[in-house]
């Protein structure tokens, strides 16, 4: 297996990355979202890099949808890359590349059955449709050339679930749009402490965590404010809880642009990560921990694998046990309480940001990727 992001961090500033790919078209395939993170960062870092990304995409379902990428026959390009979530595309994509000799890779950044079926518990584990999403990630993986994944951790249960070669999995991390996520230098005044989350509430992030963590915090009369933004599965579960409980420290704005989250991130002084209890929350660094790491703000977050990959306890972020809203309340009040410390983790984590997850550096991780396939 090649971990991408051991790459020495000194080439990522000699390696003339607005060239290096230059006369190189990249054929971004599928379905996929083109403002998603993951995909908007990587089209980006391929420029960045000097390719062309030629985008062939389909916002159509069924039939329609494969005819209106068929038009990639017409489409000269030297390398096509399946995007997030366009899993059941990848059959298509692996007959046009067998038909124009091109490599095919696949950054699936999730399993349709670990998500599904295990995370967010929308299909019984042995059903039949537990089965046809098993069968999508297993036939997804087997038909491409390269694999990539987004932590290391993700890579072991690829390879153990899906029986995929290990050769052909690579670890690149997320990491963040720094054209959009940059610290600001606001001064921030004491009270009141402000607690920032977004997110997609799945059950992954264990916002129920986080409610009760302010709960707590609220009930022992901290100034404490929670400012917490998005929407999904499960949050109408959490309005309620919110509502039926009075609590008065939280502010749930809903779902908000992406654009706009800088500034809510700037104006806080902590940013929060994942603490949900399923295999999945394990394996993953999310989108919001790196973006808050680009914002240099502090985060706490449960205390994972996957985030051991990257980070240490204490020096560059602050973990807790997963589903431990009291370890979670401890910590808001620990990190309160010293600005030393805060401080001192925020400035960590954003040099560990600019050192191994800004666009430039995957730029320069995707220049080495597609060197070794073309």
């Amino acid at each position: 297996m090649t971990f991408l992001n051991s790459l020495d961090t000194k080439a990522v500033n000699t390696a003339g990355c607005s060239v290096a790919l230059k006369g190189i078209r990249v054929c971004f395939f599928g379905h996929y979202d083109p403002n998603y993170s993951r995909n908007r960062i990587i089209m980006k870092a391929l420029r960045r890099a000097g390719a062309s990304v030629v985008e062939i995409r389909s916002c159509l379902s069924g039939i329609a949808r494969y005819r209106q990428l068929l038009k990639v026959l017409r489409t000269w390009f030297d390398i096509m890359w399946v995007g997030f979530p366009s899993h059941t595309d990848m059959p298509l994509a692996k007959i046009v590349c067998l038909l124009k000799r091109r490599p095919l890779i696949f950054d699936p950044l999730i399993s349709y059955y670990d998500s599904i079926v295990w995370d967010r518990k929308l299909f019984r584990p042995k059903s039949f449709d537990a089965y046809r999403m098993y069968l999508t990630d297993w036939l997804s993986c087997r038909l491409a050339d390269i694999v990539v994944l987004d932590t290391n951790t993700h890579i072991d249960y690829f390879v153990a679930t899906f029986n995929i070669p290990r050769s052909k999995c690579r670890c690149l991390y997320v990491g963040a749009d720094d054209e959009v996520m940059f610290p600001k230098n606001e001064v921030l005044s004491k009270d009141p402490f402000v607690v920032f989350f977004y997110g997609t509430f799945i059950p992954l992030h264990g916002i129920e965590h986080i409610i009760e963590a302010a709960a707590i915090l609220e009930k022992a009369g901290e100034d404490i404010s929670f400012i917490i933004v998005g929407s999904g599965q499960i949050f109408p579960a959490i309005r309620h809880i919110v509502e039926k409980r009075k609590l008065k420290s939280i502010r749930l704005l809903g779902k908000l642009p992406y654009e706009e989250l800088p500034r809510l991130m700037n104006a806080s002084h902590i940013c929060l990560g994942i603490f949900g209890t399923t295999p999945k929350a394990q394996r993953v660094i999310p989108n919001k921990i790196f973006d808050a790491i680009a914002v240099a703000r502090s985060v706490i977050t449960a205390d994972t694998p996957a985030v051991r990959e990257v980070f240490t306890h204490g020096k560059d972020i602050y973990l807790v046990p997963p589903g431990d809203p009291k370890a979670l309340a401890h910590a808001i009040l620990t990190l309160k309480q010293n600005p030393i410390l805060r401080n001192q983790i925020a400035t960590a984590e954003n040099q560990i940001f600019k050192e191994r997850f800004s666009i430039q550096v995957i730029s320069t991780e995707l220049i080495r990727l597609l060197k070794e396939v073309l």
